[in-house]
Formats: structure tokens, C-alpha cells, sequence
């Protein structure tokens, strides 16, 4: 903390230094600004990950202590039409012909898919409404700083996971089922991610406290100088794009203590204008209703290859329609596409109420 508070001294001398000149027109303050804060700004953006970033670690189970290795075991609730998606798609199998046992011309699409990747969906997908919303409420950072510009907690795209413990069978569990695993209609997957690419959900205020104090300093302090400079506008929505980049990093890594059975983690991908030309689109028919259209992005650190390890395993929810069908056809695809992974059924009796 030491550090971040010498920096913010000397962004504080920065802008009382040049006060007379920042009160001038926006072209001049802004190229202040550039020549006098950035850099210091770049750095204070710096420190404040790395003294947050601890915060948000995965614990190893057996160590007690953060690492224990380059991957950590997780499990991921979908449901099976994404894990289809994720093998590469149903269009990579095809029926064979009576005689001679070859595939017809045309069935053979213009490209066969490869193995894809889990999705990362945009949080606006959530079920939970306050999605985003817990660390800035917790802050309080619409009533303390005035020059914050308000904004929507839906540019985040999020891909979350369970983390296992001995106490638990995280991989065929009701509560699970019901909340992530479409309603006991899809599949959960055990998975290994590269530990330094997921990082651990914190709830309630008990989660919140070393994040409000390190994020509370800073805001504290720029809003010192916003006030003693009294900055023109153009200087404080500078400013405040900056807070929100830091933000963005931890702001869907807090929710509600009403989650914490959870043990959730989770891979953040914050928003920026060049993601846009990444985005995909899932459309899908709701029997006569409007269509459901969401949309994700992949990361290479969730490709099939990387994450579907010999020993992984995939477990089919108590509720999945022709599971036996389902199953042969999940083998199907991981054997088309060399992965040794297992196909279960879940062993829970599932009520529908």
C-alpha cells in the first residue's frame, strides 16, 4: 500500500503543479494530461492489480496455500447442446451409407469443425440481476464521487466454474443442477484450466473489504485532486475511464453472500471495442416464442484439447431426455476427436415440482 499511496502523491503533485493550465481549454488540458499524468496513471493501474491480485487466487486444496501447479481441476455446468457445440458440433458425425459404408456428398459440409472451446457469455446472459453491480454498490461509488460516470454492469464476458472440496460432489450435485446445469436438462464437465487464467468469486462485505480498501484509497485520492483543480470535463471522464478500467478487473468478482454456497470461479474477459469483432452469436428456436440470441466469445484457454484431459469426465444431468442416446452419441464425438474422456450419468433423483 506504501507504494500506491507514493504514487498517488506524486499524480497529486502532477495536476497541482500545472493547476492553472488544466483549468484552461480541453485541447490544452488534455495534452497536459497525456505528457504529465498518463504515465503515471499507467503505473498506478500497475500496482493496484498486483496488490488486488492475491485476492483472487485459487487456493490449492491439499496445500492450504495458492499454486500447487499450472492447471487447477474445476467442474462447469452447460447444457448439451453447448458441449456438442464444444466437440466440434453435431454435423461431424454423419450416418453412414447401407453400401459401401461411405459418407454421401452431399452430407459433407463445406468445412468440418474442429474441437471448439467453452463460451464466454456476456453478462447481461446472467440470471442474476445484480450481476456486477455488488463491489460498486459497495463502494458506494456513485454517491461518493460525482465525476464517475455512471454506467452498465453488462460488458464483461464470464465463463464460470465450480471449484471442487472434499466435502462435496460439485460434479453431481441438485443444487448445481437447478442453478447452473439448465435444470438438471445438461451436463456438468470436470475440466483443467491454467491456474493464473481463472480467479475466485468473493461474496458479501467479508469479500469486499481488502478490495474496498485498496479501490477506496485511490478513488478517495482522485477525488481529492478533482475537487482541489477543479478539472474540466473533459479531464475528469478521462479520469474516470481510467477507475473503471481498473475496476473492470475485479467488479464480476464479487457478488452477494447469498451465493456463497457457490465456491464459484470464474475467467473474465472485461469489455473493450476491439472485442466487438470477436463476438459469436447462438441463435436458438423457443417453440413459436421470439428465438433466444445470446452472445460470447472463446478463449484459447478453454479449448477442448487443453481442457479435456485423460481422467476428465463428463456427467449427464438426472433429467436428460434419451440419455443413453445422448451418451453413445458424446462418445461419438470425444472419439472422433481423440479425447479419452468419460461419459456418466448422474446417479440423483430428481423431483419436478
Amino acid at each position: 500500500m506504501q507504494r500506491l499511496e507514493t504514487l498517488l502523491d506524486e499524480l497529486e503533485t502532477a495536476f497541482i503543479r500545472n493547476k492553472g493550465y488544466f483549468q484552461r481549454t480541453e485541447r490544452l488540458a488534455s495534452g497536459l494530461f497525456d505528457a504529465h499524468v498518463s504515465p503515471i496513471l499507467n503505473r498506478i493501474e500497475k500496482e493496484v492489480d498486483g496488490l488486488l491480485s492475491r485476492q483472487y487466487l485459487l487456493i490449492d486444496e491439499d496445500a492450504g496455500t495458492p499454486g500447487g501447479g499450472s492447471s487447477v481441476q474445476l467442474i462447469h455446468y452447460t447444457t448439451i447442446a453447448a458441449l456438442v457445440s464444444i466437440l466440434g458440433g453435431a454435423g461431424s458425425i454423419y450416418r453412414k451409407e447401407a453400401t459401401g459404408g461411405s459418407v454421401p456428398n452431399d452430407a459433407r459440409p463445406s468445412a468440418q469443425r474442429e474441437p471448439s472451446s467453452i463460451r464466454l457469455y456476456d453478462t447481461e446472459h446472467s440470471n442474476d440481476p445484480d450481476e456486477g453491480e455488488y463491489l460498486v454498490r459497495s463502494l458506494r461509488l456513485y454517491e461518493k464521487y460525482d465525476w464517475i460516470e455512471q454506467r452498465q454492469a453488462h460488458h464483461a464476458y464470464v465463463a464460470s466454474f465450480i471449484q471442487p472440496n472434499d466435502n462435496a460432489n460439485v460434479r453431481d450435485n441438485l443444487v448445481y443442477w437447478r442453478t447452473y446445469g439448465n435444470n438438471g436438462e445438461g451436463c456438468s464437465i470436470s475440466i483443467s484450466i491454467p491456474r493464473d487464467r481463472v480467479h475466485k468469486v468473493l461474496y458479501g462485505q467479508r469479500g469486499v473489504g481488502y478490495t474496498h480498501k485498496v479501490v477506496s484509497t485511490l478513488l478517495d485520492k482522485v477525488d481529492h485532486i478533482v475537487s482541489e483543480c477543479e478539472l474540466r470535463n473533459g479531464i475528469r471522464r478521462v479520469l474516470s475511464a481510467s477507475m473503471w478500467k481498473i475496476l473492470s478487473q475485479v467488479q464480476y468478482l464479487h457478488k452477494s453472500d447469498a451465493y456463497d454456497y457457490e465456491r464459484e470461479c470464474r475467467l473474465v474477459v472485461p469489455w473493450e471495442e476491439k472485442i466487438r469483432d470477436d463476438v459469436l452469436f447462438e441463435y436458438e428456436e423457443m417453440n413459436g416464442e421470439s428465438p433466444r440470441i445470446r452472445h460470447f466469445i472463446e478463449c484459447n484457454a478453454l479449448e477442448a484439447r487443453e481442457i479435456l484431459p485423460s481422467g476428465s469426465c463428463i456427467t449427464l444431468g438426472p433429467r436428460v431426455n434419451h440419455s443413453t442416446s445422448t451418451r453413445l452419441f458424446l462418445e461419438r464425438l470425444l472419439s472422433r476427436s481423440g479425447l479419452p474422456t468419460q461419459v456418466k450419468f448422474s446417479e440423483i433423483s430428481y423431483r419436478v415440482s
